[in-house]
């Protein structure tokens, strides 16, 4: 392991200008290219340092825990905790990941966990979009939710959330560019998810900017996210007169989308021949396996723990910053599940 002794070794100066140069307190100290000299020597010579020491000498342990209300077979969890790890990385922290199941007690016991590891941060991570209590933790440990916010109208701490209405309405923008005007949004019957209301807004928002505001929206709530009931919401969209048929339907989910596809199958519609779909989520198991190819809108998990974590460290170097909330967009996956409608 290369040492500052070493890199004052090679130059030829002494360890305490070495040190100067590497904690970026050289200015009016070292002069500027020797400063720099000095850092890029370090670089070629593989010096890396040392967190426990340094934490020691800030009070700080270099350490943040990411506490993520999840199981192992969430289909998003490689995305958010790879995000998370590599942004952590990136700013020199080591990230701790700790699993909670939602039962009571679980998430204090995790944060007991954290706590006790000396962590300088934690980011709480919901298992989908949701609103959700202020945890206790010490004054002294900064957080940030991750995928939901506090129960108030304002963050009361700093949020990162995707943008559920940006994301909505370029799916439904994108069939309307596509030809179609009969347009049917398949959403979900259940107020725990905060989605619905956000999905069905974009899709409502893009029908009146581009058809004009007399153009009727045609949503049917599934009873849940799942495949069985976004089937039986669809049949009922499909069922009835063909002129009143939609040509495209916007789906809350990719498995509710894959529920509407065996539906339009039911009434002897081909995909996207008869019928073109979006999904919202972007699971591989049902975007990927979908046939034709599912068009989806992406959640884009890696990209909010990257910036979740990144606003945490902001808040360690910085704890008097102001709680925001953070909107992180929602990419369209181009596949081919939509066709242009003649």
């Amino acid at each position: 392991m290369t040492r500052m002794r070493d890199i004052a070794e090679q130059l030829g100066i002494s360890v305490s200008t070495v040190s100067l140069a590497m904690n970026h307190k050289d200015l009016g100290r070292v002069n500027a290219p020797l400063a720099e000299k000095i850092r890029a020597t370090a670089d070629q010579m593989g010096y890396r340092p040392n967190l426990h020491a340094l934490g020691l000498k800030l009070n700080k342990s270099h350490a943040i825990a990411l506490i993520c209300h999840t199981g192992p077979d969430d289909p998003f969890l490689s995305a958010l905790t790879g995000g998370a790890q590599a942004a952590a990385t990136d700013a020199g922290y080591i990230l701790i990941t700790i699993p909670v199941s939602d039962v009571p007690g679980a998430e204090a016991e995790a944060i007991q966990t954290a706590l006790q590891r000396d962590v300088d941060g934690i980011v709480f991570a919901a298992d989908y979009y949701r609103r959700r209590d202020i945890p206790i933790v010490p004054d002294t440990t900064p957080f940030v939710f991750l995928d939901c916010i506090s129960t108030g109208s304002n963050p009361v701490a700093t949020e990162v959330i995707a943008d559920e209405v940006q994301g909505s309405y370029e799916a439904t923008s994108h069939l309307i560019a596509a030809g179609h005007t009969r347009i049917g949004y398949i959403g979900v019957d259940d107020d725990r998810y905060l989605a619905r209301h956000l999905r069905e807004k974009g899709f409502r928002d893009a029908l009146r900017e581009h058809l004009g505001p007399e153009a009727t929206p045609l949503v049917v709530n599934a009873l849940d996210p799942s495949i069985t009931a976004g089937e039986a919401a669809a049949t009922q969209i499909l069922t009835g007169p063909q002129a009143d048929r939609p040509t495209a339907l916007f789906c809350f989910s990719d498995r509710t989308a894959f529920g509407a596809a065996q539906a339009a199958r039911a009434h002897s519609l081909s995909l996207p021949g008869d019928l073109s779909i979006v999904g919202f989520d972007n699971v591989e198991y049902t975007s990927e396996f979908f046939s034709p190819r599912l068009t989806t809108v992406e959640l884009p998990h890696q990209r909010m723990s990257a910036e979740a974590v990144r606003q945490l460290v902001h808040l360690i170097e910085s704890p008097r910053s102001a709680p925001q909330r953070i909107k992180v967009p929602c990419p369209l996956i181009h596949r081919d599940s939509v066709r242009a409608h003649r």
